[in-house]
């Protein structure tokens, strides 16, 4: 993220950026509020947006200046959020090193409270209680921002409720979740939710070719597998995925062609040996699989622009029948994934189930 970042270029959800807008010049915004939707979207650079504009000493048409004092701390927060200690190999806080320099430069009065290991503790949350009973120590707004709110602890939440029922005054409490429905139900009624949604592929695609951080290949192929999250698409490794994308289009062909059985039998042993990369493959197929559908059904969807014409060709040698029936195969085959089941057999019988039905 850029420090140049502001609510009116905030990339997606141009709803929901209006809605807090609406609220702040109204003052409206509400004590607490849950922020809902896919991960990877940028909720919780939002959130923090917000405490800028909330905070910014020189505001500029109603958007955070970005420059003052108070614009930089709360950035400072954003971008050390995933930074490590250096000194201590991400064990501890040395003070010295520049990733923790940079953590000391946060706000005093915006917190950012996640996980200790896997889970948010009742002591974190007791904590933020204790620091909201008092105003904030130099802000105009504290804010306070739990990601991801759906792993704190029962207790944990229910320590929290008498905050979120009677706030303290100039105290904004925001909950990032990708599933507001995990929270306790008291949480929420005490709580705004406010339901984000996935970027439009083509929002991603402009952005990745806008800053100039990929190729127009490349961003077109990241912004199409990202699955609606901005971060995943500027994390995405297209080298590898194309490695991994060749023997998926291997077993595509030989899946639709439905002949081979000892082929496919030799390249469900060989991709189904490491199961961190087999479940990437796996998304492959589908992304292919997808492909070839739209190839024929809406063209200007097909997200792997760089395999085109192959896509076209098998898809016109396909029945439309049998493309849906791969893909919901493909779709039962990830839901039997979560339960360890043997991955080459797995293969093997969704090859020869579509097989018995073609015949």
């Amino acid at each position: 993220m850029e420090q140049t970042l502001h609510l009116d270029n905030f990339i997606g959800n141009p709803r929901i950026i209006e809605v807090l807008k609406r609220a702040n010049e109204q003052d409206r915004l509400p004590h607490a509020m849950i922020f809902a939707g896919p991960a990877g979207i940028g909720k919780c650079t939002l959130a923090l947006l917000l405490a800028q504009v909330l905070n910014c000493l020189s505001p500029v048409d109603k958007d955070a200046c970005g420059e003052c004092s108070a614009c930089k701390k709360i950035y400072a927060t954003l971008k050390s959020r995933h930074l490590q200690c250096k000194s201590t190999q991400g064990n501890g806080f040395c003070g010295t090193c520049e990733n923790c320099r940079l953590r000391m430069q946060r706000h005093p009065d915006v917190r950012l409270i996640e996980p200790e290991k896997t889970t948010i503790s009742i002591d974190q949350v007791r904590e933020l209680i204790d620091e909201v009973a008092f105003q904030p120590f130099e802000a105009r707004y504290r804010l306070a921002v739990l990601d991801p709110a759906d792993q704190m602890k029962i207790e944990a939440q229910n320590s929290l409720l008498k905050t979120l029922e009677e706030p303290a005054s100039r105290t904004i409490i925001i909950l990032i979740t990708t599933n507001p429905y995990i929270l306790l139900e008291t949480i929420r009624s005490r709580a705004r939710l406010l339901q984000f949604g996935e970027i439009p592929r083509e929002t991603i695609e402009q952005y990745l070719r806008s800053e100039g951080k990929m190729t127009a290949e490349d961003a077109q192929l990241s912004a199409a597998l990202s699955g609606g999250s901005l971060a995943a698409a500027m994390t995405f490794d297209t080298i590898a995925y194309r490695e991994i994308r060749e023997q998926a289009f291997r077993f595509v062909k030989l899946l639709l062609k439905g002949e081979d059985f000892t082929g496919t039998s030799l390249l469900a042993a060989q991709v189904s040996k490491d199961k961190k990369s087999f479940a990437t493959w796996v998304d492959a197929v589908t992304a292919l699989l997808e492909d070839i559908y739209y190839a024929v059904t809406a063209p200007e969807r097909i997200g792997q622009g760089d395999l085109r014409e192959k896509l076209e060709e098998i898809a016109h040698n396909t029945p439309k029948p049998k493309l849906i029936s791969a893909i919901d195969a493909t779709g039962n085959l990830k839901r039997e994934l979560k339960y360890n089941v043997n991955r080459q057999l797995a293969l093997e019988a969704m090859f020869l189930t579509l097989s018995s039905r073609q015949q």
